[in-house]
């Protein structure tokens, strides 16, 4: 069958809620940037190159199966490509990513609350998984509607702060290295190595979307797929060069932003004085952006049916049981210790899923299948 052109419009919204699902907390607060980027000097470059790489082949095997094969989510996708027990292995390392994202965050949300307005923890992090709840119970398609208008924004926003940072701050970035170097600042890394971050990192980026993808490639597969490709290498190469053009910032002004929170509105709020409130709120755009199709994705795995009272009664449970996790375990380690390990059984995601992929395609082509 002739596949169909994909029109702008929805071209836009695909890949603005693709962005908006990417962002999240982590990159929004800058809290992950420095942590996988700035601690590594100019090499959080190669980190940059490696999450791209990871996230963009990742995605078009997902996609490739949706569209060859009628696979409509990761479990039929992973099953596909690494077998029964192992594709159902992979399933759960991607739910449990999910779900602890949507925890730390919330927890991220509230921080930027806290930091920005002196908001309590406990209203902030109320609010974050009351919107994410409200939102979610209506299911994905509202979800795509709302987020796919917000992504873009976030991104657009973060590269005004990014390039107008960047005048002050890449000048800094020897004196910024030295410092680390020296031990007279330290921030916490990822890992111990660069090579390990971006594979640590690389892996949480394919694991995050991972349903999200599969579903998006299965829903769109009478576009051709030219254009679908290119909805995921815009996902994958604005993520990655952004994360690397704030984290070279980021080094350039290690000294504040190794004491806060939310790095990010430490950059606005020195480029835009007041004004940097808006960054504030960008912020929490983005990590709603992110929360509401993870409590999707961690839901529909045991309740497929979105519209049903008993997905709508387990988001409820679900965000209750974050309030009350967020309210014992800080950001910054929430986020730490989840993206790093969960990150590294997403690296052996990626490995297995490539490698098949590039097997079946080269199969498909022998027969002559159509993508």
């Amino acid at each position: 069958m002739e596949k169909k052109n994909m029109s702008w419009l929805h071209f836009f919204l695909l890949a603005g809620s693709l962005l908006a699902f990417l962002i999240g907390s982590g990159f929004a607060s800058g809290q992950e940037t420095i942590q996988y980027f700035s601690g590594y000097g100019y090499m959080g470059i190669a980190v940059g190159v490696i999450n791209f790489c990871m996230m963009f082949f990742t995605y078009v095997a997902y996609a490739y199966a949706g569209r060859t094969r009628g696979l409509k989510n990761l479990n039929e996708v992973a099953t596909f490509y690494a077998g029964k027990y192992v594709g159902k292995l992979f399933e759960i390392f991607a739910w449990v990513f999910v779900a602890c994202c949507y925890i730390f965050m919330c927890s991220g949300g509230a921080s930027t609350f806290n930091q920005q307005w002196g908001i309590p923890m406990p209203v902030g992090v109320g609010i974050m998984v009351g919107l994410s709840v409200i939102t979610a119970v209506f299911g994905l398609q509202r979800i795509i509607d709302v987020i796919g208008w917000i992504g873009p924004v976030i991104v657009v926003f973060t590269l005004v702060v990014g390039f107008i940072s960047a005048f002050t701050y890449f000048p800094r970035i020897p004196e910024g290295i030295a410092l680390l170097e020296s031990g007279a600042v330290t921030i916490t890394r990822s890992t111990n190595h660069w090579l390990t971050a971006g594979l640590a990192f690389g892996g949480c980026s394919l694991l995050l979307v991972s349903n999200f993808v599969a579903t998006l490639a299965y829903d769109n597969r009478e576009y051709k797929f030219g254009r679908f490709k290119a909805v995921l290498f815009i996902g994958a190469f604005f993520i990655s060069s952004v994360s690397v053009l704030m984290g070279m910032n980021h080094i350039g002004n290690i000294e504040e932003a190794s004491t806060v929170s939310i790095p990010n509105l430490a950059l606005a709020s020195h480029i835009m004085g007041p004004v940097g409130a808006l960054f504030a709120v960008i912020i929490i755009g983005a990590i709603y952006t992110t929360i509401c199709p993870s409590l999707w994705n961690t839901v529909s795995f045991f309740f497929k049916d979105d519209k049903s009272p008993k997905y709508k009664t387990a988001v409820i449970a679900f965000g209750i049981v974050t309030y009350i996790i967020c309210m014992f375990v800080p950001y910054e380690e929430l986020l730490g210790v989840i993206m790093t390990y969960c990150g590294y059984t997403g690296a052996i995601v990626f490995a297995v899923i490539v490698i098949r992929y590039i097997m079946v395609k080269t199969q498909d082509k022998k027969e002559g299948i159509q993508v």
